[in-house]
């Protein structure tokens, strides 16, 4: 592994580039610190010999060898917002001989890691087929990224993601965001929440000049049960207040789903996970709202939205129909979504990366599902492998995203060997 250290020294590099998607300038649709960071890695590509291609700052390209064939390879330079709570250097730190940083995890690193394995095998080997390496911009906010490569450049046939967990990822639940709009008096001031996609770790209120702050614990949604949510402590912190934040507490108390009638499995890797990601107070908006059935005019909308992972138990439009049927005092929209994912476990791209995995990592696991979201739903074929390990569950999207130096070689060296099995 001849390029460690300098994988290295360009991941802290690209760790120091602040990429949480913000206000979009010419040329950078996701803002400027996306630009600077798909700059930074296409000119590390460039300088390694791929031939590159940036597609109007939504995302870009390297690409190396030739033929009818493509393997793609799809990660993304964009992160979400930090949050509170670190105790390290947010934008890259090594300390203790573990590399912390929001993307060290999800998912700057284990991309650049795929790039710098990819030039390690070019120095002695000749690939039998293209290999194109693909950077997003914002595959944390929206994949507008992903829409803006599809109308310009054709998607590799197949194709894995770094951007989840090893052993393979052969599954991945559904995603629907909903947003949840419920009229509201005047006089209530309710916020909270980063992204839906979090845990919010956070919330604060005031009541008629009367304020409240409750505290939670960050998580990535697909995990939801790992956190704690601060809106649905809030919820339940200002339930005699309103009858609308009783009836909010008692339907989120459960990130399962259970209390509004979405519970789909016992088990945590096959159920339905629902997380309340953020709240705010729509002012000036005239609607309608219950109160002890009576119906009162308000001019403000309290707006959640709520994050749910699916498995195929269930499908999109129940999910949506029962929402509708449990808050028929609300408004429910769609915000954003993905269908799930399949890739059968007998398939030579899962056999190939589960066994590359399994050796070198002196494991016997087998194919997982996950409710997180990746690029390889972006593939017509095409699974997440890795980066964090099974026995090693490190904190994306939290306080403190890591990775300790020694995963990060053995990671790099299992990426190296499949990689050169897949396409050499």
């Amino acid at each position: 592994m001849k390029y460690f250290d300098m994988l290295l020294k360009n991941t802290m590099a690209l760790l120091a580039v602040d990429t949480v998607e913000c206000e979009a300038k010419e040329g950078a649709p996701f803002g400027a610190g996306n630009r600077e960071a798909l700059d930074l890695v296409l000119a590390i590509a460039s300088d390694m010999g791929f031939r590159v291609k940036n597609l109007d700052g939504y995302c870009g390209y390297a690409e190396i060898g030739e033929g009818a064939k493509t393997f793609g390879i799809l990660g993304h330079l964009d992160t979400v917002p930090l949050g509170k709570g670190w105790t390290t250097n947010p934008y890259g730190e090594i300390k203790n001989d573990t590399i912390y940083g929001r993307g060290v995890l999800d998912d700057k690193a284990p991309t650049l890691a795929c790039l710098y394995a990819v030039k390690e095998l070019m120095d002695d080997l000749k690939p039998k087929m293209k290999i194109r390496i693909i950077f997003g911009c914002n595959e944390e906010s929206g994949w507008g990224c992903i829409e803006h490569y599809l109308k310009h450049e054709e998607m590799p046939a197949l194709g894995f993601s770094p951007d989840a967990d090893f052993p393979v990822i052969n599954c991945e639940k559904g995603i629907v965001n909903f947003k949840l709009a419920f009229a509201i008096p005047e006089g209530y001031i309710v916020e909270g929440g980063d992204r839906a996609n979090i845990v919010p770790a956070n919330c604060s209120a005031t009541i008629n000049g009367k304020s409240f702050e409750t505290f939670g614990k960050s998580a990535h949604a697909a995990h939801a049960y790992e956190g704690e949510n601060a809106i649905v402590k809030m919820f339940k912190l200002l339930e005699n207040e309103l009858p609308l934040f009783k009836q909010l507490a008692d339907s989120f108390a459960d990130c399962f789903g259970e209390n509004i009638e979405l519970k789909q499995a016992d088990d945590i890797d096959g159920a339905l996970i629902l997380n309340v990601g953020t709240v705010e107070i729509i002012e000036n908006k005239k609607a309608n709202y219950k109160n002890n059935l009576e119906i009162v005019t308000a001019q403000n909308l309290l707006e959640i939205v709520i994050d749910i992972r699916y498995p195929a138990s269930i499908t999109e439009d129940a999910i949506r129909s029962k929402l509708n049927q449990h808050f028929e005092n609300a408004e429910v929209t769609k915000t954003h979504f993905h269908l799930p994912l399949f890739v059968d476990k007998h398939h030579i791209l899962v056999e190939t990366l589960l066994s590359t995995y399994n050796e070198i990592a002196g494991d016997d696991a087998q194919p997982i599902t996950i409710g997180g979201g990746t690029y390889a739903r972006a593939l017509p074929l095409g699974v997440a492998f890795g980066p964090v390990f099974p026995k090693h569950p490190l904190p994306i999207h939290c306080p403190d995203e890591r990775m300790p130096i020694d995963q990060f070689k053995l990671m790099y060296k299992i990426y190296i060997e499949a990689i050169k099995r897949l396409c050499f």
